[in-house]
């Protein structure tokens, strides 16, 4: 029984060896051969077509590119370059229209100089994805996800300033100053008004900021702001001036030198010094030339006297300078002449030369100083005036102390309202050279 038993067992065993050895059979190992060779030629198929498919996007732009909801897909260098060059056309027929104190004013992006950088723009598309793996690059292709390219829109700068400067002159309104005119003791005065003035540099900013968009509408509006500019110099304020607070006087013979000394005392009377400002002679009279009306005189140059345009106006400075510092009042620049003169004592003289030479004084109190001149008959007079309270009730007397006949030394005494001494400033030494035999 137990033999029995063991040949069926191993009979078992002998049936089930020879069934697992069936597998391994040449035709079985054929057909896998085939079947493997098969995948291999499937796979290298998909492999070539893909690659293929990925150099064909060498040299153009990959799948989801979008300008202005423009696609761009599949387009070369050349063909990119031609689709932007229509956006632009499209830009350039764009206008700006600007508005400002009510009116308008217009002008196309064409006008402008319109441009946008092509170049780098058609490099970034063409370059996008191209640096990535076989793999992504193909997913770039197969399966893209949009992408938007913007740009900022360019212009000629000169071009815009230009337009905005069109306008400001079109809306700006200069104010008008407050005038005084003084005769005798008899005062007259203007009054002032306001004036409109466009804020240019935001203007510019404003205008910058929306057409640099690519988005922006076909109509693009911004608007100027128009401020209100005061006047410089107000009627209320020369409401102060009520006082004459100097005056001097100086001779002048007629002819040539007196039509210049005339002329320059006209062309000072009534000028008005603001707090703060710093008044200059030889600007109040202005160029001393034959256009503006001068006349050759006798002039000083180099140590001697020789003929030339504008001699006289010195007179005017001089004066000036003896009426200012009697009204308690240094100057911040003066030069005495070469050579003595005899309108005037030794160093209380002031030289003025056109780009050179010239007086002036700062005004540093809280009210106008007004200057006040009348020329006529041989007699300069020129007078200072103000709110009296400027002078501190003080009275001011400039004095010449003569070191010879070519020196002098000079100080600004001032006096209290009883007439005393209480201060005695030393102002400048002024040296001279020889009148010429």
């Amino acid at each position: 029984m137990d033999n029995n038993n063991l040949n069926t067992e191993g009979q078992k065993e002998v049936v089930a060896s020879s069934k697992k050895s069936t597998i391994f059979t040449p035709k079985f190992l054929k057909i896998s051969l085939v079947v493997l060779a098969l995948i291999l030629a499937l796979g290298g198929f998909f492999t070539v077509k893909n690659v293929k498919l990925i150099n064909s996007y060498e040299n153009k732009a990959y799948p989801g590119a979008y300008i202005l909801s423009k696609d761009l897909s599949g387009l070369n260098e050349e063909e990119l370059k031609n689709s932007i060059s229509s956006l632009l056309q499209d830009i350039s027929n764009k206008e700006l229209a600007v508005n400002a104190n009510s009116s308008e004013f217009k002008i196309s992006y064409k006008d402008l100089d319109a441009s946008l950088n092509s170049e780098d723009l058609v490099n970034e598309i063409l370059n996008f994805g191209k640096n990535e793996s076989f793999f992504k690059k193909l997913n770039l292709i197969k399966k893209p996800e949009n992408r938007e390219y913007e740009f900022e829109v360019l212009f000629n700068d000169e071009k815009l300033n230009a337009f905005v400067s069109d306008i400001s002159s079109s809306v700006n309104v200069a104010p008008t100053n407050a005038s005084i005119n003084i005769s005798g003791n008899a005062i007259s005065i203007s009054n002032d008004s306001t004036g409109l003035k466009l804020n240019t540099d935001e203007l510019i900013k404003n205008i910058k900021d929306k057409i640099k968009d690519m988005k922006a509408p076909n109509l693009v509006e911004v608007v100027g702001n128009v401020e209100v500019v005061d006047a410089d110099i107000k009627a209320s304020a020369l409401g102060t001036v009520q006082n004459k607070l100097s005056s001097f006087t100086t001779k002048y013979p007629s002819g040539p030198s007196g039509t210049n000394l005339q002329l320059a005392a006209r062309n000072i009377d009534n000028q008005i010094v603001m707090p703060g400002e710093t008044f200059s002679t030889e600007k109040a009279i202005g160029p001393t030339t034959l256009e503006n009306g001068f006349v050759e005189a006798n002039t000083y140059v180099g140590g001697e006297v020789v003929p030339g345009v504008g001699g006289g106006v010195c007179q005017v400075s001089s004066t000036l300078y003896n009426a200012m510092l009697r009204a308690g009042i240094i100057p911040i620049e003066r030069l005495n002449h070469m050579m003595p003169v005899s309108y005037v004592p030794i160093g209380l003289d002031a030289t003025l030369a056109d780009n050179l030479i010239d007086l002036k004084f700062t005004n540093t109190t809280d009210y106008p100083i007004v200057i006040n001149t009348y020329a006529g008959n041989g007699s300069l007079t020129i007078e200072f005036w103000s709110d009296i309270s400027i002078k501190n009730g003080m009275t001011y007397e400039p004095v010449s102390v003569p070191l010879g006949p070519l020196s002098a030394d000079v100080y600004l005494n001032s006096y209290n309202a009883n007439g005393e001494l209480v201060n005695k400033q030393y102002l400048d030494r002024s040296t001279y050279q020889p009148l010429p035999n």
